[in-house]
């Protein structure tokens, strides 16, 4: 595993509960827009070693009970099962935050029991997409592979997307609301500026379905 940090305290990352937050480094996307650019594709950060990251969370497992593993991109990593389960022998709830691009990965955590929650991107709508995650491949079948395996799933999941003003359209809102089932949870958020991207915070977006996180 390729890890990039840990964050020790967090009420926003797992749903109702606190948690820690653990960073792997790399992604297959290069969203310029992303506020952990800088672990998803540069070097410019230091790795942590897998066994500090495992002794961090046993000493935190007094006051905490679960766990998002993020990015980067979890899933890009072979290892990644290994590695979830050790945290899960401390008796952590997991949730995985993913872009979806590996539908294998994702299908294999939920048969070893070894997640209990999804928060999965859906960046746009499918035409729109290469220009959201700044790579020229066509991503959206696998994706949509990995949506169908959640909703077949039996555990707890979540689609969010950020709208990135000039590069996000109301198109891709309005696709988001209309792919959502109605028992489905989705979540809207507006990008913010960071090193290498300015974006324009005047932008307001509308909502229907969505729930807007500030």
């Amino acid at each position: 595993m390729i890890l990039a940090g840990i964050r020790t305290f967090s009420f926003v990352d797992y749903p109702k509960r606190i948690s820690a937050v653990v960073y792997t480094g790399g992604c297959n996307f290069r969203c310029q827009w992303c506020h952990n650019w800088k672990i998803a594709y540069s070097n410019d950060y230091n790795s942590i070693s897998e066994e500090k990251i495992i002794d961090k969370l046993s000493a935190l497992r007094k006051r905490l009970n679960a766990v998002c593993v993020t990015g980067g991109e979890p899933t890009i990593h072979n290892d990644l099962p290994e590695f979830i389960s050790k945290i899960k022998e401390l008796g952590y709830l997991i949730k995985l935050d993913t872009n979806g691009t590996n539908p294998e990965m994702v299908e294999e955590l939920i048969s070893k029991k070894l997640i209990d929650y999804v928060a999965m991107d859906v960046k746009a709508k499918p035409e729109n997409y290469c220009k959201l995650i700044n790579v020229p491949k066509d991503y959206w079948n696998t994706i949509f592979k990995t949506i169908n395996i959640l909703r077949n799933s039996n555990i707890d999941y979540e689609f969010r997307m950020t709208y990135v003003p000039n590069l996000s359209t109301e198109e891709d809102i309005e696709f988001f609301e209309e792919f959502l089932k109605e028992d489905e949870k989705g979540y809207a958020t507006i990008a913010n500026s960071t090193e290498i991207f300015e974006v324009d915070k005047k932008e307001n977006i509308k909502v229907n379905k969505l729930i807007l996180r500030k």
